[in-house]
């Protein structure tokens, strides 16, 4: 096995994290630059209920330690392909976030609903999966505690720093290092340097800009704004009367735009003793989310269940007007589809709406796919990072196309490419008469196939267990999204909408 001396990771976060546990056994010294305070005596020492409380009260985040991540307090998901890659990585964090965090392991089979365009999944999976209920709050410091504890001597956090640019040679293209700047410091930027280097940084990566002034090179990007817009916050689970609703994670979204741009996720983070016996002893993390620009409520939370009563399904109000409200109302209006097309670095690539789910997941798919990449032990270092990017291409690719399908049937959707020029192309769907005018993005063909396709095999979940279980392991990354085309699959997809068409069903 070949063991290289340095490595350094920018970015100390999930992504971050995954691929420092990866890289241990490859690198003798292992560097995370992070632009947070997050290993202060706060986060560090606190308790699994201080750091809820925390989370509940969002105390100042530049306090605790995570001012750098501004969606921190926002529902996330740790899907079953990325729960497995975790407990791959960290064997004993599984008991310690059940055992000490109280945070909850379900059951999709027997614990879940979801409903997506009106059509509910039938709960008889054939194929059982876990689901790791937790808030990203809570898991980035239990994953930080666990990192540390295993691979403490191996690796060096430097806190509260940010990397300023590359320390390149432009001739080779190869960068052999990076300067950064201590944030409580006035003091000129410093140099490390290192055998190689990752960008785990997430979707606000500047690595696109390192790239243009180190090694004159421009990575094309495209961006899609489709008005996602969500408000987060955390509660505590009450009897609702309906046994079918009680204990369970629900998830409605809106995946059918523009005839339906409003959606609802209910995730269990956490179990609680509660003396009131109508109390579920549950905490959960609650989303209301839109697209299309359209603004769901949050100056207060009777405000938001009146505008919930009207827009959104009956269980969800139902749900809603029997909790306790934990938290404040956590607004988030910034959330697009990033595509970086990247060739020659490892860095952060992709952003995608986070109504899929699939950010964490697929980081940890990255930093799982950069390990294989060693795992080979047949390439020089110098070709790693070209390897690992043609193969996390097929990850991108197909998380891609999960995500911005719906995404393009956005009425309000702006598109903004830039090429390996430079040069800045606007697209968008429509525009007002006060608006700038652009020319409409051309919907390429897969996206058209795939709208029919997933539109109607929806339609066949609500009948099909086998159907049902495939599409939630395609959501939770188990499986390619092309195993919903299976031949079999597919003729039934055609005779659904054949049957409709002919109106030979109420279908």
């Amino acid at each position: 096995m070949s063991v290289h001396d340095h490595v350094i990771i920018i970015g100390g976060s999930i992504g971050g994290m995954m691929t420092a546990a990866c890289l241990s056994k490859y690198f003798k010294r292992i560097t995370i630059i992070e632009s947070d305070d997050v290993l202060n005596e706060t986060l560090h020492k606190s308790t699994p209920d201080q750091i809820f409380d925390y989370h509940c009260r969002l105390a100042n985040t530049t306090s605790i330690g995570r001012s750098g991540v501004g969606q921190i307090y926002q529902i996330h998901v740790l899907h079953s392909e990325g729960f497995n890659i975790l407990h791959d990585l960290f064997p004993s964090l599984k008991d310690k976030l059940l055992n000490e965090y109280n945070i909850r392991l379900y059951s999709l089979k027997n614990d879940g609903k979801f409903v997506i365009n009106g059509n509910l999944l039938k709960q008889n999976l054939i194929k059982d999966i876990e689901w790791l209920g937790i808030d990203r709050f809570t898991l980035e410091i239990a994953m930080r505690n666990e990192l540390c504890l295993q691979f403490g001597n191996q690796i060096e956090w430097i806190c509260n720093a940010r990397v300023v640019e590359l320390i390149a040679d432009q001739s080779a293209y190869v960068a052999h290092g990076a300067k950064y700047r201590l944030k409580d410091s006035s003091s000129s930027s410093l140099d490390i340097y290192g055998d190689f280097i990752i960008d785990c940084t997430g979707h606000k990566t500047s690595s696109t800009k390192w790239l243009k002034e180190s090694l004159n090179l421009i990575v094309p990007i495209v961006q899609m704004h489709f008005g996602c817009v969500y408000v987060t916050f955390v509660d505590e689970r009450f009897k609702t009367g309906d046994s079918s609703l009680d204990s369970k994670p629900v998830y409605f979204p809106n995946a059918n735009v523009p005839d339906n741009n409003t959606g609802c996720y209910i995730s269990q983070v956490r179990t609680i003793k509660s003396t009131d016996e109508n109390s579920l002893g549950i905490l959960s993390t609650i989303a209301v989310n839109c697209v299309n620009a359209e603004y769901s409520p949050n100056d207060s939370y009777e405000n938001l269940l009146d505008w919930v009563k009207e827009h959104l399904d009956r269980d969800f109000y139902v749900i809603l007007k029997s909790t306790k409200l934990c938290s404040p109302l956590v607004p988030h209006r910034q959330a697009i589809d990033d595509r970086k097309y990247v060739e020659s670095l490892g860095g952060a690539m992709c952003a995608f709406n986070p109504q899929i789910g699939q950010v964490m997941t697929h980081a940890c798919r990255h930093a799982r796919e950069l390990r294989k990449v060693f795992d080979e032990h047949q390439h020089p270092l110098k070709d790693i990072s070209y390897i690992f990017n043609q193969r996390a291409s097929k990850i991108n690719e197909e998380c891609w196309l999960a995500s911005t399908t719906n995404d393009w049937k956005t009425p309000t959707l702006k598109v903004i490419k830039t090429d390996t020029n430079g040069n800045i192309q606007i697209y968008q769907q429509t525009g007002d008469m006060n608006s700038i005018q652009y020319p409409r993005p051309k919907i390429p063909f897969i996206i058209k196939f795939l709208q029919w396709h997933n539109y109607w095999f929806l339609r066949c979940t609500s009948k099909s267990e086998k159907l049902s279980a495939e599409f939630l392991l395609v959501v939770n990354q188990n499986c390619g999204l092309f195993i919903l085309m299976k031949p079999i699959t597919f003729f039934q997809v055609c005779k659904t909408t054949l049957i409709h068409y002919l109106r030979l069903s109420r279908y």
